[in-house]
């Protein structure tokens, strides 16, 4: 499982649909979590940020290396 299947919501549609099958009782056998809880969201923005810091310094560096 990686992280685009996880995030595309694929997988978890797969799991529902195939342990619907076991499911005589019309209850869920299982808890499937959903695992988009906005932690990837979280993920996204901090990685963005750090992005950008390390843009911001390299742009000074090469300021300071060509005085």
């Amino acid at each position: 499982m990686n992280d685009k299947t996880l995030k595309n919501g694929k997988m978890r549609t797969f799991l529902d649909g195939f342990m619907s099958a076991f499911d005589i009782s019309g209850q869920a056998l299982i808890f499937i979590p959903d695992l988009d809880d906005g932690f990837q969201k979280d993920y996204e923005a901090i990685k963005g940020d750090w992005q950008r810091v390390g843009d911001d310094m390299r742009r000074a560096m090469d300021i300071v290396t060509h005085e």
